[in-house]
């Protein structure tokens, strides 16, 4: 399979938000992304971060304030310190400074992805908050489906977001469009339909199927392969065939 990035609907939208984001004025720069496992949010995210010259990290269950600002120093070419407030002001000014001529450059945003976790401690939501207030760069929180609820509930944080995305997972427009181009052989339209289906709107699972697909047309010398020839065949590596249960 090709390895590239495909532009669906849930891209195309993410994009325009943190388009929208940077090129706002006098209204508040914050957004959330969310939305079910396997809707493609990390992979759309690490896309637009590359695109828009942003700053990617991705929380854990054990990160802490310092481990946070920590990781968003390294991102930007410096290390951790000793000092939360250190690491914010460092964090400040080179997201809003050019490191060799230390000159102003337009803000860049910061994506945090798994950001579920960082509402286990105010402090790390409190510290994004500050970095975003004093230099106005665009934070973006990504996580599954319930974030978007627990943000509303945060009052003073809620009131900061205007971009809220929710990734729904792929069409039918958008299956054709993924398997025309990252599969190296043409899937018709009928296994395609019969693919997304099974996957109910997963862009994950669509080309973990898609994957196996394609070995198993390349293998049998095939350049098109439609649902009469994929049969019964499994489409995941988790999905077994049970037989009948005994009584």
């Amino acid at each position: 399979m090709r390895h590239q990035m495909v532009k669906t609907k849930d891209v195309k939208q993410a994009d325009q938000a943190i388009a929208d984001l940077l090129n706002t004025e006098n209204i508040e720069r914050m957004g959330v992304f969310w939305g079910l496992p396997g809707t493609g949010k990390t992979t759309a995210v690490a896309h637009l971060a590359n695109l828009y010259d942003g700053v990617y990290i991705r929380a854990l269950g054990c990160s802490s304030v310092t481990s946070v600002l920590g990781d968003i120093c390294l991102m930007l070419g410096g290390k951790r310190l000793l000092r939360r407030s250190d690491m914010v002001e460092y964090i400040c000014h080179h997201l809003t400074t050019e490191a060799v001529t230390n000159n102003p450059v337009p803000p860049r945003p910061i994506f945090v992805d798994e950001a579920d976790y960082c509402f286990r401690q105010v402090d790390i939501l409190d510290s994004l908050r500050d970095i975003y207030d004093i230099s106005g760069c665009p934070v973006i929180l990504i996580g599954m489906e319930n974030i978007a609820r627990t943000i509303r509930e945060n009052g003073r944080f809620a009131r900061r977001i205007t971009q809220w995305i929710e990734f729904v997972g792929i069409d039918i427009e958008d299956a054709t469009q993924v398997a025309a181009e990252v599969c190296e052989v043409q899937v018709q339209p009928d296994l395609i339909d019969y693919l997304w289906r099974e996957t109910s709107r997963n862009i994950g699972r669509f080309k973990i199927g898609l994957d196996k697909i394609e070995k198993f047309a390349l293998s049998n010398g095939a350049a098109t392969i439609s649902r009469a020839d994929w049969g019964n065949r499994p489409l995941y590596y988790d999905q077994p065939n049970f037989g009948k249960l005994r009584k």
